[in-house]
């Protein structure tokens, strides 16, 4: 029987298959997807938790599924063993490395860019002109009928007869840019 593990993912408490073991960490099949845990929790990478399908999995797992021996992790020395300073919410510790000294070179002297040009603007006092009258097409005959702008401006539909096949539709009034006309046959 196929032992139950519970581990941290994407914010909630989620409870998998455990397929494998290696190196402190753990392998689990959840919802038909691959997460290595460590520590309780799914590994993540960038904020978001790493999941894995049976085609993606990486080498190192794929091998340990198949039943082979897991490569040992190589020796380093205690001085690169040593933990890392924890994270605080009141401020990060910064850590050092070791880098050989880096020799100085005269910086090239560059000199500062010449300002570009200006180029005259004009400006335009120009406000959209206010619309006065809406164009509306009659959906039978497609006859066009110029409609005053307050006719329909609140939204709502109404009927307008047309002036060549007599015939009665509906138009409402919407705003896109400026106002439209839908229109709507009744036959």
């Amino acid at each position: 029987m196929a032992e139950a593990l519970s581990f941290w993912l994407d914010n909630k408490m989620s409870s998998g298959v455990k397929v494998a073991e290696a190196g402190g960490q753990t392998l689990v099949l959840y919802r038909e997807r691959y997460y290595v845990v460590a520590d309780g929790a799914a590994q993540t990478k960038g904020g978001k938790t790493v999941r894995y399908a049976k085609s993606s999995l990486p080498a190192l797992w794929r091998k340990v599924l198949r039943g082979g021996a897991v490569p040992a992790a190589p020796e380093l020395p205690p001085e690169e063993t040593a933990p890392l300073p924890q994270a605080t919410r009141t401020g990060r510790e910064r850590t050092t490395m070791n880098r050989p000294p880096r020799t100085e070179q005269p910086a090239p002297v560059v000199p500062p860019p010449a300002p570009a040009a200006a180029k005259p603007r004009k400006k335009t006092d120009a406000k959209p002109a206010t619309q006065s009258a809406v164009t509306a097409c009659c959906p039978y005959c497609n006859q066009k009928h110029e409609l005053p702008v307050e006719k329909g401006k609140n939204g709502k539909a109404f009927l307008l007869t047309c002036s060549r096949c007599n015939s009665e539709f509906a138009v409402r009034f919407v705003q896109v840019i400026q106002y439209q006309a839908q229109t709507a046959g009744f036959r």
